[in-house]
């Protein structure tokens, strides 16, 4: 059985085939095949400069197989339905674009650079940010943007996972070597790249396999081993409380094995590296459901 289910996205996938073939054959233009009126990715501008991918909830599998190659203990896979939509940036929050929302570069920008020595450039993704700075950054922005009918946040774990395999069930979610999508630790020459350079998923999203760790917005935790299928976790958030905050992704220093998409990190929310950085979601987009 496939991770993902959405039994309203497979009972109009079969009617547009239907249509299709039906148009087809009267010599008309094919209409696309999708549970919306247009085909995925669907992307929307947000502010500055960012762009936005939507994604239609469902049910899948979130973590990977006990004792698979390369998994961790804490990745036990389980089931999980998202009940709305929501969408996601089409890449991580650039330094260019924390400049215009907080008036200045992170205040930490240089000093966490660590051994490393590159050069940073506003389009790569911002780094030296923990999650406590990250929480500002978001408060700011939504008031910045509180006419445009948006909230911005960090995603929950699993909704990043979702977006992030875009209907894939492997350990990554492009296909192709691992160098074509992700900037990790034999592709990167050690330091960070622009955004948006590599493959994208199915979602239009980039780089979500290395460049930078991801913070999401869960308290770290042990996954449940009691959801099934028919009766999944749903719309989950993590714990109430909690120690560490989780991390996702894998960044340009990481090894293969921890980019893959179920790889989970977890850290306070006051630490901050030169290889951590987020990408953030956004609610209350109605989506037209209709050509303009």
């Amino acid at each position: 059985m496939s991770r993902f289910i959405d039994m309203k996205f497979i009972t109009k996938q079969l009617t547009l085939i239907f249509m299709t073939l039906l148009l087809v054959s009267c010599g008309a233009n094919p209409i696309p095949t999708s549970h919306l009126t247009e085909a995925l990715p669907i992307i929307k501008p947000g502010p500055y400069g960012m762009e936005f991918s939507h994604i239609p909830g469902g049910i899948f599998q979130m973590g990977s197989p006990d004792g698979g190659p390369g998994g961790y203990p804490d990745e036990h896979l389980h089931w999980v339905k998202l009940t709305e939509d929501y969408w996601m940036q089409t890449t991580e929050v650039t330094r260019d674009v924390w400049l215009a929302v907080m008036g200045r570069y992170p205040d930490h920008d240089e000093d966490c650079l660590g051994e490393e020595s590159f050069t940073q450039r506003d389009e790569y993704p911002v780094a030296c940010v923990s999650w406590d700075e990250i929480s500002r950054f978001i408060a700011i922005l939504n008031y910045q943007t509180r006419n445009d009918g948006y909230e911005y946040r960090l995603p929950t774990e699993a909704e990043w996972e979702f977006a992030t395999r875009g209907y894939s069930e492997g350990p990554y979610s492009v296909e192709g070597p691992l160098h074509s999508f992700a900037w990790y630790d034999e592709s990167s020459g050690n330091r960070p790249h622009a955004v948006g350079k590599l493959k994208a998923n199915k979602f239009g999203l980039y780089d979500v396999h290395g460049s930078v760790f991801e913070w999401v917005a869960d308290w770290y935790a042990q996954y449940p081993k009691y959801y099934s299928y028919d009766y999944p976790d749903v719309d989950p958030k993590g714990p109430e409380k909690g120690t560490h905050r989780v991390l996702r992704g894998g960044s340009w220093l990481s090894e293969s094995r921890n980019c893959r998409v179920a790889n989970r990190g977890r850290l306070k929310t006051h630490i901050r590296s030169n290889n951590f950085g987020f990408r953030l979601a956004r609610t209350g987009l109605q989506l037209n459901r209709s050509k303009n």
